[in-house]
């Protein structure tokens, strides 16, 4: 459920950034992912992150200057670093299972569990 929550908190950070940056950190953050789902080992996800530059990549589908795109990724990553911890600490995670069994909207022996992340 960690996870879920890193997810959620990372998802908020990305959100709240300028349109611009949002769109060019999520373009690189896709070829990234796609690149890591090509990949065998972390070594040639290595070697194809070299050979393809997801950033270089973003930067010219997005008509930006690559040195201000590399530039902006670092900035929103290392940003992102910064403030996941805060984040996470604002996040809660609400066990809203008795409450639905209660209510009837799942069955009572069902042993599934049912939480909802809320940002403070």
């Amino acid at each position: 459920m960690n996870q879920a929550r890193v997810q959620f908190a990372r998802k908020m950070y990305i959100q709240s950034l300028p349109e611009r940056d949002r769109d060019l950190f999520l373009y690189v953050d896709k070829l990234e992912a796609e690149l890591e789902d090509e990949a065998d080992t972390e070594q040639h996800y290595l070697k194809l992150l070299k050979q393809h530059t997801p950033v270089i990549q973003a930067a010219k589908a997005l008509n930006i200057n690559p040195t201000t795109a590399y530039e902006t990724v670092q900035r929103i990553e290392g940003n992102l670093t910064d403030q996941l911890p805060l984040l996470l600490e604002k996040t809660k995670l609400i066990d809203y299972t008795d409450m639905l069994k209660l209510k009837g909207l799942c069955p009572p022996e069902d042993e599934k569990k049912f939480y909802l992340l809320n940002p403070l």
